[in-house]
């Protein structure tokens, strides 16, 4: 347990705590966030990888002995999450009605970005109005992974749900439009439309191309429906340039073309990925909830590349400029197709609120025979038993949390093709064990 980073964020959270429980305001600026330290320790899991190796990075192409990235011997290890997000938001309205609005919004885990290349996962300009809707544009996070974390979340399973699958989280460059909230005779419900893209990826040595990097392309569909005992939403993200990979939270980056000698790679295609999300909440009453998800992930497959360095364009000067995914020991990229599950319920009373939850990750389908086990045929189910209290006595914006999980693989092998790696949640690895267990607290803060 590293005492210092703990004794940091206690302390950022005894300071936060001791402000008022609402968002700092200075006239059209407003600023909200929240902090958040957390402690856990697992059995049966790696303290980390050996072999670690570009060429493989979910240990399935190479020898079992000894495998590349593989998790260390299992045992008991304790770990340290400190994560914190600050948003800054500027409105102005017209006396015509008409709103225009900054935003930026940073997040931060252990001292690094919360999500790779990129501290700020929402900094975009916009328009709005009553009758017309909003328009926004510059840097956006997606629906996909943004309200599958607000779902998942209360019940303990971000890692699990929102964090894996297709998909992509932070949209670099993009365009949202959402109308406004149509009245019918069952309730409410609003869409919104996002395009967005990428910088194009050349690879490191540019002259290893021999088909050019894609120009990636985003599209984001969402609608949302409510009323009185439900919240339910509809999803779908669907990108082709992407560099392609099965965790959910990472951003959207393009892939960097073919750079293989198209005689030992041959059919190279562009990249696909796509993703369908439904996910709501019923509110039997006030106490107790059900939360529930179903995601279809889809991946076309993509080729590992190999870059051939700039002194000399031999096989000893390849370096794996960008890893493969659903990429078979046949040289061939396999389309697969995945459904997972979420299911989850809340009790809440007085200050407490008690939840059990569960994620299952299932077999992928793959239309073409593979020579490779990848991942899709193994399964995982992830349960969490949680328990969270409010303390009013410090905060009415503050919450302590305790919780029990337990990951079950179906099978020793390769972790289930939506898992972004093989010790992704939990640091249990199914290639080395199949079942593990941990005890999880922490404290946050909101603002």
């Amino acid at each position: 347990m590293n005492i210092q980073a703990f004794g940091r964020s206690a302390a950022a959270l005894a300071v936060l705590a001791s402000a008022p429980a609402i968002a700092v305001t200075y006239g059209p600026l407003e600023l909200t966030g929240f902090v958040k330290e957390e402690f856990s320790v697992c059995d049966n899991c790696s303290g980390g990888l050996i072999n670690p190796s570009t060429f493989d990075p979910r240990g399935v192409l190479s020898p079992p002995t000894p495998m590349l990235n593989q998790g260390a011997e299992p045992g008991r290890h304790s770990a340290n999450l400190g994560l914190a997000m600050l948003t800054a938001a500027l409105t102005h309205e017209f006396d015509n009605a008409v709103v225009i609005e900054g935003k930026a919004s940073a997040r931060e885990r252990n001292n690094d970005a919360d999500i790779v290349g990129h501290y700020m996962i929402d900094f975009y300009a916009g328009i709005k109005h009553p009758q017309w809707g909003s328009l926004q544009a510059g840097t956006i996070s997606s629906r996909a992974w943004s309200r599958s974390d607000s779902f998942a979340y209360p019940v303990g399973l971000t890692t699990s749900w929102a964090e894996s699958g297709a998909g992509y989280s932070v949209i670099p460059v993009a365009v949202r439009y959402g109308t406004k909230e149509f009245e019918i005779p069952i309730g409410k419900i609003r869409f919104e439309a996002t395009y967005g893209t990428a910088k194009r990826r050349f690879p490191l040595n540019p002259a290893s191309s021999k088909t050019p990097p894609p120009t990636p392309r985003l599209f984001e569909g969402f609608v949302q429906y409510s009323n009185e005992k439900n919240l339910i939403e509809l999803i779908f993200q669907g990108s082709h340039g992407g560099r392609q990979s099965s965790f959910a939270k990472g951003a959207f980056y393009g892939a960097n073309g073919n750079t293989n000698d198209p005689t030992s790679a041959p059919g190279y295609e562009t990249p696909k990925e796509n993703v369908f999300i439904l996910e709501g909440t019923h509110w039997f009453n006030p106490a107790w909830k059900l939360t529930y998800g179903l995601k279809r992930n889809e991946w076309s497959g993509q080729q590992q590349q190999c870059d051939y360095g700039p002194v000399s364009p031999i096989k000893s000067d390849c370096f794996w400029d960008q890893a493969g995914f659903n990429y078979w020991s046949d040289n061939k990229v396999h389309h697969a197709i995945e459904w997972d599950t979420m299911l989850g319920g809340g009790y809440t009373r007085g200050i407490y609120t008690f939840t059990l939850g569960a994620v299952r990750l299932n077999k992928a389908y793959v239309h073409d025979p593979a020579t490779t086990e990848w991942g899709q045929n193994n399964t995982a189910t992830f349960l969490n038993l949680g328990v969270y209290r409010k303390l009013p006595e410090i905060s009415k914006n503050m919450e302590i949390y305790a919780g029990l999980g337990r990951v079950m693989f179906g099978s020793q092998g390769p972790a289930p093709l939506s898992m972004p790696s093989n010790t992704a949640d939990g640091n249990n690895d199914p290639r080395v064990t199949k079942l593990g267990n941990s005890i999880t607290i922490g404290a946050n803060f909101i603002f």
